[in-house]
């Protein structure tokens, strides 16, 4: 039987019965878009740029955003020193109406006076805050340290966002990947999550557990049915992998 060529590299004589016949993908793999109308205004990044966790990769057009922004700024300043003056003029009230000088219907004006203007004051914080949101929505973040695949935006595009988001950036972790084969109904009964294996790629092993094992069967030969089985593991320092290239899953003998 002839040996497994992976890579251009012979892996070993010929596959053991523990050995099972895979390919790599991504473990962790997010197709990124924002809830927000707007236009792209920036795009950050390129297919294959690798990007931190929190690194800014697209937003859209921020003057509308701005302008907002300011006017809703001045009216929590403008709304804040109204209530800070009501205050003022409430306490002035109280103590008038302690020492007689004030009627009941004055205090209680004061008193509503204060509290409107405290409404005010808060109706206009929680204004700000929403359009915070709203600019925080018209951007994206790298959720983790990864590597951009696939673009499917440009500059100067519109987006609308009516029954779903629309795909925008497709970010995989390329520090964790995972190997995905098929195995018998017989030897899956003895496996469990979080089992060690070997994962043979470009000719060279590596170590990681079972990630995944499979309930619902993929397929059905002459030896009974097949149960993915997926394997996670973290390629190599300075080898970067591809998905769908082939590899080998090694199981552990007992």
């Amino acid at each position: 039987m002839k040996g497994l060529l992976i890579g251009g590299l012979l892996l070993s004589g010929q596959l053991a019965a523990q050995d099972l016949t895979a390919v790599t993908d991504w473990q962790n793999r997010v197709v990124l878009s924002t809830v927000a109308n707007g236009m792209v205004g920036r795009i950050n990044v390129s297919v294959g740029d690798q990007v931190a966790r929190g690194d800014l990769l697209l937003e859209l057009d921020q003057r509308r955003y701005q302008s907002l922004l300011a006017a809703a700024e001045s009216r929590r300043e403008a709304t804040r020193q109204l209530n800070e003056e009501a205050r003022r003029e409430l306490d002035r009230a109280l103590e008038l109406f302690d020492r007689t000088m004030l009627s009941d219907h004055e205090r209680k004006l004061a008193e509503i006076n204060a509290a409107k203007t405290d409404a005010d004051f808060r109706e206009a914080e929680a204004a700000l805050a929403d359009l915070r949101l709203e600019r925080e929505y018209s951007r994206i973040n790298a959720p983790f340290d990864g590597l951009v695949i696939e673009m499917q935006v440009q500059p100067g595009q519109a987006i609308v966002n009516q029954l779903s988001a629309t795909p925008l950036i497709t970010l995989v972790d390329h520090h964790r990947m995972k190997a995905v084969a098929s195995i018998e109904e017989r030897a899956r009964s003895g496996l469990q999550l979080g089992d060690p294996v070997q994962v043979g790629v470009r000719g060279t092993w590596l170590e990681g557990k079972i990630s995944m094992l499979g309930f619902d069967p993929t397929a059905t030969t002459s030896n009974g049915a097949l149960y993915a089985l997926e394997a996670s593991f973290e390629p190599a320092e300075g080898m970067q992998l591809r998905s769908g290239e082939q590899a080998v899953v090694r199981l552990r003998d007992e």
